[in-house]
């Protein structure tokens, strides 16, 4: 392993141009405008040991010598380069970082061996499908996305406005939902050649930095200048999604064309559900009470297979990879009490719910006390909406720790209130409840304010 001295991508800052950071390239491409004109200068995407990604851009008047200096994929020293922050016109970012490294005339590019240091050969921020309709409403971020190929068009090829035009339609499950996906131009012949092949099926398919919007109520994906996709891709989340395929209702769900919607649930109800309901999710909402002040509130996982590592000899060690993991990656995990007029009930919020809450990183609520984040304490006394798992290990061995999968401040499900409450009202194993198409929101808002 090497022993020099190095700076991480989350620490590097405006103010200093002598950075040195071990990164691997991950991504490269090029701004191409509406009218089909390419930008000499090129983006990179760049990620190192502590699984930190940034975004470097490389001037058109270094574009040549420096494209001469690195492939794809392999691993660097990079150093003497500027930092700066981002501006309110860079939309479409494709990572969720305030700014990005520019490339000078004194940057330096050495090659390391893969032996060097360990840095995965990429990473994704995948976003679940019911988490998509959010991001169609903002334009600051590109999104990664992760489904099964479900049905695809052939490649259209017409004329519009004198101007040869390329697309290609498909679909994308996640096994409950579908979402639209509609490649343009090149990125479109690029699926059409690389999905005929002799692939394993069914196709599994990641997108990287997909603009993600919203007509009609349907999810609507489409390509921008970094978008790139993976096929079949060596990545642990096909691995999982791969698994989940062999489940027994797996198929079912996937070509269902009805939206099943969560039902609302008082905390008490939940705790009565019964087998119907493992594995699906209902919504709830109550005050937090409790927020657990322990060292257990943020867990290590091997920057590898992404399993979670136990402390051996002072150092993370992941099990699966059978090796020690130096940075691992730090993910949330922080439990807490929520309750409302009928009871409470012990909540697990997990990496996703409590970086969307405070909209920070695990290492940038640290501090050198180590002691409990002061902007997690802070979530004791506010009001949510859960929406909560159900296990087979909460039904059948009435363990009582759920897992929160999406969470919002006040009352944010109001548009599926009538569909909700149908669904709940017509299940046997919850208690039945007065009619009318307000009360389940009228009743949690007196829990509220009780």
């Amino acid at each position: 392993m090497s022993t020099t001295t190095s700076d991480y991508l989350r620490d590097v800052k405006p103010g200093r141009t002598d950075w040195k950071v071990k990164i691997r390239i991950i991504r490269q491409w090029r701004i191409v405008t509406r009218t089909g004109q390419v930008f000499k200068g090129f983006n990179l995407l760049l990620l190192d040991s502590k699984n930190c990604r940034m975004h470097a851009f490389v001037p058109g008047s270094l574009a040549d010598k420096i494209s001469r200096m690195f492939t794809v994929g392999k691993l660097y020293i990079l150093k003497n380069f500027q930092v700066k922050e981002y501006t309110e016109q860079d939309k479409f970012r494709v990572i969720h970082m305030n700014r990005q490294i520019i490339f000078t005339a004194d940057t330096k590019l050495k090659a390391l061996d893969e032996n060097e240091i360990h840095i995965p050969g990429n990473m994704f921020d995948l976003y679940e499908f019911a988490d998509l309709k959010k991001m169609a409403t903002q334009t600051l971020y590109l999104t990664d996305v992760i489904g099964i190929l479900h049905k695809k068009e052939k490649l259209n090829i017409y004329e519009k406005d004198g101007k040869q035009q390329v697309n290609i339609k498909f679909k994308l499950t996640d096994g409950r939902k579908k979402i639209n996906v509609t490649f343009w131009d090149t990125l479109a012949e690029e699926f059409e050649g690389e999905i005929t092949g002799n692939l394993e099926q069914p196709i599994i398919i990641i997108i990287a930095s997909a603009r993600v919007s919203s007509w009609k109520d349907e999810i609507h994906i489409c390509n921008y200048s970094p978008t790139q996709f993976y096929i079949n891709y060596d990545h642990h989340s096909v691995v999982k999604l791969r698994k989940m395929l062999k489940e027994p209702n797996f198929s079912t769900h996937q070509f269902s064309n009805t939206k099943k919607p969560s039902p609302i649930c008082t905390i008490s109800e939940i705790k009565t559900l019964g087998k119907e309901f493992v594995q699906e999710q209902v919504v709830c909402k109550g005050k937090v009470k409790f927020v657990e002040e322990t060292k257990k509130w943020r867990k290590d996982f091997c920057t590898s297979c992404y399993s979670e590592t136990e402390t051996q000899n002072n150092e993370q060690y992941c099990n699966y990879c059978k090796r020690s993991v130096p940075h691992p990656l730090k993910r949330f995990h922080v439990s807490i009490v929520a309750s409302d007029e009928s009871g409470g009930i012990e909540l697990i919020l997990k990496d996703r719910e409590v970086r969307t809450l405070l909209g920070k990183n695990v290492e940038e609520v640290e501090n050198e006390e180590d002691s409990f984040p002061t902007c997690i304490k802070n979530l004791k006394g506010m009001d949510y909406s859960f929406k909560v798992l159900i296990t087979e290990d909460n039904v059948l061995k009435r363990d009582f720790d759920y897992v929160v999968t999406n969470i919002v401040v006040g009352w944010e499900f109001q548009q599926e209130i009538q569909q909700e409450q149908s669904s709940l009202q017509n299940t046997q194993s919850v208690a039945t409840e007065p009619s009318g198409s307000s009360y389940h929101l009228d009743n949690m808002s007196q829990h509220l304010q009780s």
